[in-house]
Formats: C-alpha cells, structure tokens, sequence
C-alpha cells in the first residue's frame, strides 16, 4: 500500500486534470481516450438521483470531484476518505474554492482503520477497487455501514488496455494495480451480504450499483 500511497500524493493535479476543465484541450482530449472514466462519472449520478439531504461517503475520494459535485447537488453533508495527504490537501482547498467547504469534510485514513459517527445513505467508492489486493474486507465493512446505495467501479482485464495499464503503473511506478471479473464481483457481494446488485460493463470495466433499499 505505500508505494500505492506514494504514487497518488505525487499526482493530484495530474490526476484531477481528467475532471477539470481549465485545461479544456486536455479535458476533450481525456474525454476521448478515457470514455469510460466520464461513463461512470454520468452513471454514478443518475443512480444516487435526488441528493438533497443525503449524506455520502466516498472511499478513495482521490481530488475529491466526486464528494464536491455531491455537495454542490444538495447533500447534506459529505466524507471523503484517502490515503494520501497531498489529495486530500487538495480536496480541502478545492471544496473551499468551489464554496461548498462547509459541507464536505476529508479525512487522511484507512478505511478499515477508520471509525465514523454518523450513518450513511449513500458510499461511493470510484476507481478505487484498483488498486486493493484484498477487497473482501472492505466489502464487508461498506454492508455494516448499511447505505440505501453503494455505487463503486472495477476494473476488468483486456488484452490490450491492461496490460499497457499494468506497464505503466506497476512497472513503471511500482504501484499495483488489480482487475476483476463479474464472477468474482458477483461473489464478493454476495460474501459480503449485499442482496441486491447490478453488474453492468462500464467501458473497460464494471459499474456495479448495490444498496439496501
């Protein structure tokens, strides 16, 4: 996990860079190569509907898009979680920017190490299942918290995409990177106790949305 954590405290602008429009030649250009991305990014959104008053918890908040585009939508109040400082140094200063400070709060933690005090109508957990080796008990923990919905991204392998993605990252970077297949999704929730949920290929990928309702 460290030399995960390292990587992405060297990334932030980089990787919010996929979400920005500042740079609008690179945000078009990432539009192209990266359907997927803002496939899910769409997905995510029309699933959670309505989020007046809701409350949101989003693992692996990265730049904190997610948790800001939540709060600016009406949510009550937002966690974003992360293991890495600088990303959440700059979801902090980000959600300042974009005025809706007093609604998202980041917290630097593992997720199965942290303990939280209010319950949760909605977690995310979006291009973060990437990079776990061992998700069985993360899943485990997200069924405890019993949201109405879980909505969460997976990788899955391709011949060509995966293993250029694995070069990149693994080689290159030192930062593992792990794909699914829609078995073994299918049996992680169904270890994990969720009832009900919906794998649907998402790109080069899996959207899966799960919940309690």
């Amino acid at each position: 996990m460290s030399n995960t954590c390292e990587y992405f405290n060297h990334v932030p602008k980089e990787w919010d860079a996929f979400y920005s429009h500042e740079n609008r030649l690179a945000y078009w250009i990432n539009r192209i190569l990266r359907r997927g991305l803002y496939e899910r990014y769409r997905l995510t959104f029309e699933y959670c509907g309505d989020l007046n008053g809701v409350t949101v918890l989003d693992i692996g908040c990265g730049t904190g898009r997610y948790s800001i585009e939540c709060a600016k939508r009406g949510a009550a109040h937002v966690t974003g979680i992360d293991f890495a400082p600088l990303m959440i140094d700059f979801s902090r200063a980000l959600a300042k920017e974009m005025k809706v400070d007093d609604r998202c709060e980041f917290v630097c933690g593992d997720f199965l190490r942290c303990s939280f005090n209010r319950s949760f109508d909605i977690i995310l957990a979006l291009g973060f299942f990437d990079y776990i080796k061992e998700p069985l008990p993360i899943f485990k923990k997200i069924a405890q918290l019993r949201p109405r919905k879980f909505v969460a991204s997976f990788p899955k392998f391709h011949p060509v995409w995966s293993i250029q993605r694995w070069m990149r990252y693994y080689l290159i970077k030192r930062c593992p990177i792990y794909n699914y297949s829609k078995d073994r999704l299918e049996k992680l929730y169904k270890e994990a106790g969720f009832k009900e949920y919906n794998v649907i290929p998402c790109g080069i990928g899996y959207f899966v949305f799960a919940g309690n309702e």
